[in-house]
């Protein structure tokens, strides 16, 4: 989609070093199953007239925007290939530099939910989990900082004083959960999408996040899903009017869904007093899950493994790829000789 990511951060800095004047800077990470349209979303924020290309590892670009002569904003936007397989990558991202002034963007596939709650879990999990770290870095210099953030997540919310604070546990910075092609959701059946729904909202609810459903085919998500994004990269109000109609794309901003307005979890009737756990998000994740059984997310890993993205042509690079081809030839060759070896012990 972008540059060489180092190459293109460099830049960036450099541009802003020789512009002169105040530069305001906001980071934005983008998570997601392959091939959720993580790409097409950032593409359209920018405006950008073109087709999007799988992200391999870690991609960068950015968004500028001018207040006045002298003040200069600058969305950093990274964006997190391969699913749930590289999550290691955040931490490059989501670092002692950007957390202040971060955020991180779930996008999930409405029309293949049997990997949705997978692909949610595991990412909020990583997410959550470089943060923590990032913020006990941070705490070895300046004690207090996870109480500081935690309040300012609650005021985002509208404070603890609410009938379902016991099921949030709100993420630290600013998060958005994208349902993506929103056009292909809605040709499913309606107790699919209700279903669905329900659980994208309590997944919201619960994290302390902003939902929004867009496709890249319908220009009112498009508008919807640019308010959004320049609210993460460049500030400014979060419009908090929802718009909750199962005929229409959902938009839920942070802070004002409840879990009275949400219902009951929509267990199948074959798990209603089957389901005994007494975490509401486990009850949750059982109900969808009944619905949408999770495939098997292990296989997938190995299938994914598979896929070299040495051999993809947009990275390229002949000296290195035939220092690579001599040391694939040596690893056989060496394969070859220890098997042979072996074959000589047993026999």
């Amino acid at each position: 989609m972008s540059k060489n990511v180092w190459d293109a951060a460099a830049a960036e800095v450099q541009l802003m070093q020789s512009g002169g004047g105040n530069s305001l800077e906001k980071f934005i990470l983008f998570v997601g199953g392959k091939s959720s349209g993580k790409t097409t979303a950032i593409l359209k924020f920018l405006s950008r007239d073109e087709a999007p290309r799988p992200t391999t590892a870690l991609e960068y670009t950015f968004a500028r925007r001018a207040n006045n002569l002298q003040d200069k904003m600058t969305g950093h936007i990274w964006e997190l290939g391969g699913g749930v397989n590289l999550i290691k990558l955040m931490d490059v991202s989501l670092t002692v530099d950007t957390i202040h002034s971060m955020t991180v963007i779930l996008v999930l596939d409405l029309s293949n939910p049997s990997e949705l709650w997978y692909t949610a879990e595991n990412l909020l999990k990583a997410a959550r989990a470089r943060i923590d770290a990032t913020l006990s870095q941070m705490s070895k210099q300046k004690a207090g900082l996870q109480q500081k953030f935690l309040k300012e997540a609650w005021e985002r919310l509208g404070g603890k004083d609410r009938p379902d604070a016991h099921v949030i546990n709100p993420f630290l910075v600013p998060l958005v959960i994208i349902g993506s092609k929103f056009d292909k959701f809605q040709e499913m059946e309606p107790e699919q999408k209700k279903v669905i729904t329900q659980c994208i909202r309590y997944l919201a609810l619960s994290n302390g996040a902003s939902a929004i459903f867009m496709s890249s085919k319908i220009e009112a998500t498009v508008k919807g899903l640019r308010h959004i994004m320049n609210v993460a990269a460049f500030g400014g109000p979060l419009n908090k009017t929802p718009v909750i109609d199962n005929k229409r794309p959902l938009y839920v901003p942070a802070g004002i869904d409840s879990l009275d307005g949400i219902g009951s979890p929509p267990l199948k009737s074959s798990d209603i007093g089957r389901v005994s756990s007494r975490n509401p998000t486990e009850v949750w994740k059982s109900a969808f899950c009944g619905h949408f059984p999770q495939e098997n997310t292990g296989s997938k890993l190995q299938a994914s493994l598979q896929d070299d993205p040495a051999k993809d042509k947009q990275f390229k690079e002949p000296r290195i790829d035939e220092l690579r081809a001599q040391k694939d030839r040596e690893l056989e060759a060496f394969k070859k000789q220890e098997g042979q070896k072996w074959t000589t012990r047993i026999s």
